[in-house]
């Protein structure tokens, strides 16, 4: 803070101790320079039977007991002369370090000029509304009000000495607010308060009023002093809040807002369910908690440059639930700025595009099977009937017709059978949303039962482990292992199945290894790519199924060299355990 940023005559001080004096107040105590004050004590610049009685007010301040107090003192000046003010400390934020700031206000029918220039600096000169009131008089009127309530209110000054403040109130007044203020000033304790008033043109404002007593050294409140400041844009822009707040509860989007360091401050319901973080879990987080490593360093630090510069940033990626699930969202930050074009807000707003992302990528490669590899089958089929209707065939060629027949045949039975299978994955059957365990060894017994001829073989660091929806990735580990032996070139197929916790503990990798000649590129660079084209695509639909369906269940599939030859697909999905 500097000294630019506080009205003038004030002082800075830590307990009794001076830190600082602005200008205004060195002319009222007759000081050359605020290092003459900076060392000093309050109780050297009040004469002593106020000492006490300002001690304890700025006691008070320190120990957060009431956010600011008044006191009416008389100072003991270096030329040694008195002069008759008023302290009004509340604590602020000084060179790094939570401090008392007293303003210093002349006390009404100060003549000195000293007291005018205090007068003319503190009060006329100040940003905000202040007025002073007489409770001595009938109706505690007000007896001094400054050039910024003037502006405040609209009216001229001579309109408004005399009256009690409650002229500024209407029909849009609430009784609360109001009520609050005559208890505080019945109790004769500070009180702040925020109410609708009313200009003298009518307009409706919001107004935030701060009244203090300030007493005389004997303890008798002799005046109140009053601050008033205009909140209208405030109140606007926490009705815009708590509409947006209503909304954004009824959203299927996930929605999140930041203070402008990034810290999370609201989530809406939709944000809960999707993530399976609670808001009292995320708020006060960074929403780096969503980070799924699939963004590289570089994604982040570009989305933080432009939604600081007061951009809206908009892009998809993959984030991850609180149990490690990783989803696709489609997101957008808008940056929310104040009056004067400053970012006071981040809304984060997320549509959870994993199921349409798959729904796209079904149909495409169903697509792709349905007019190519069907297609494919069919003219095989009807190829080698044309042949079979030729009487003159020798046998051996019927022979091989009809073999190439019945495969082509078994080929669009298991095309169908996959179809049902991934069926399945989109069914949005209970059991899908559940967590249940895993038996690895009975699994793979029930393999090298199905594959007599197949050496299976397995490494696991758990018999057991819980995963959600374990019928769900069967399927998927199935045609995993089921490829692994169909598609090997040796005899017999090799095939490992290793099971362990991946490094960040909530997580477990799957792993099924073969010794065959390896995954064409080309159905791998499909399968990382997402998407398949007519120039690009995989061979059949086991892949994508066991794509899918580890992407449904939050995980992540990937496919690499086995060594010295084959290939090994590893599944890697959050683990409960």
């Amino acid at each position: 803070m500097s000294s630019d940023s506080v009205p003038d005559s004030f002082l800075i001080h830590s307990g009794t101790e001076i830190t600082y004096a602005d200008s205004a107040f060195c002319t009222l105590i007759g000081a050359e320079s605020p290092e003459q004050l900076v060392g000093l004590s309050l109780t050297d610049i009040v004469t002593p039977e106020y000492s006490s009685a300002l001690c304890e007010q700025v006691s008070r301040v320190e120990n957060k007991d009431v956010p600011v107090l008044g006191l009416a003192v008389e100072l003991q000046t270096l030329t040694d002369q008195s002069q008759r003010v008023i302290f009004v400390s509340s604590l602020v934020e000084w060179d790094g370090s939570e401090q008392v700031q007293s303003t210093v206000l002349p006390m009404v029918g100060t003549d000195s000029a000293a007291g005018r220039l205090l007068r003319e600096h503190a009060m006329d000169e100040a940003p905000i509304g202040i007025t002073i009131s007489d409770p001595s008089q009938p109706d505690n009127p007000l007896i001094y009000v400054n050039d910024g309530f003037c502006e405040l209110t609209g009216y001229p000054r001579d309109e408004i000495l005399g009256q009690n403040c409650r002229f500024l109130q209407g029909d849009a007044t609430r009784d609360e607010p109001v009520t609050q203020m005559r208890t505080a000033i019945e109790a004769e304790e500070p009180v702040t308060v925020e109410l609708r008033n009313y200009r003298k043109n009518g307009s409706i404002f919001w107004n935030r009023v701060t009244i203090v007593p300030i007493r005389s050294d004997s303890g008798k409140v002799t005046n109140y002093l009053g601050y008033q400041q205009d909140i209208t844009a405030k109140k606007r822009f926490e009705q815009d809040l708590t509409l947006f707040k209503e909304q954004a509860e009824e959203s299927t989007k996930a929605i999140f807002v930041t203070d402008p360091n990034g810290t999370i401050q609201y989530v809406n319901p939709s944000f809960e369910r999707i993530t399976g973080y609670s808001s009292a879990e995320a708020t006060g987080l960074n929403p780096r908690i969503l980070k799924s490593g699939q963004q590289d360093d570089e994604f982040y630090t570009d989305l933080w440059d432009q939604i600081t510069a007061g951009e809206i940033w908009e892009a998809d990626l993959t984030n991850q639930t609180k149990h490690g699930e990783l989803f696709e969202v489609r997101q957008k930050i808008i940056p929310v700025t104040d009056e004067d074009g400053n970012i006071v807000q981040f809304v984060a707003i997320e549509q959870d595009i994993t199921e349409e992302m798959l729904t796209t990528q079904t149909l495409d490669v169903l697509d792709r099977v349905l007019r190519h590899n069907l297609r494919n089958s069919l003219n095989i089929i009807d190829g080698h009937a044309e042949l079979l209707e030729d009487d003159e065939m020798d046998p051996e060629a019927r022979q091989a017709s009809l073999k190439a027949i019945r495969d082509q045949t078994k080929t669009m039975q298991k095309t169908a059978e996959k179809t049902a299978d991934i069926r399945s994955i989109w069914d949005p059957a209970e059991d899908q949303q559940t967590w249940d365990r895993l038996d690895i060894e009975a699994l793979i017994g029930t393999y090298q039962r199905q594959y007599p001829d197949a050496q299976i073989t397995t490494k696991t660091d758990t018999a057991m482990i819980q995963i959600r929806s374990a019928e769900l990735f069967k399927q998927a580990l199935d045609e995993a292992v089921e490829n692994a032996i169909e598609h090997v070139d040796q005899s017999p197929p090799e095939v490992r199945i290793t099971v362990q916790p991946a490094s960040d503990g909530n997580h477990v990798c799957i792993s099924v290894a073969d010794n065959g000649s390896g995954m064409p590129e080309m159905e791998r660079h499909v399968i990382e790519s997402g998407e398949e084209t007519p120039l690009n695509h995989s061979l059949g639909v086991g892949i994508w199924l066991m794509e899918w369906v580890t992407t449904t269940l939050g995980g992540e599939l990937t496919i690499g060299d086995n060594e010295p030859r084959g290939t090994v697909v590893t599944f890697r999905l959050p683990n409960a355990d």
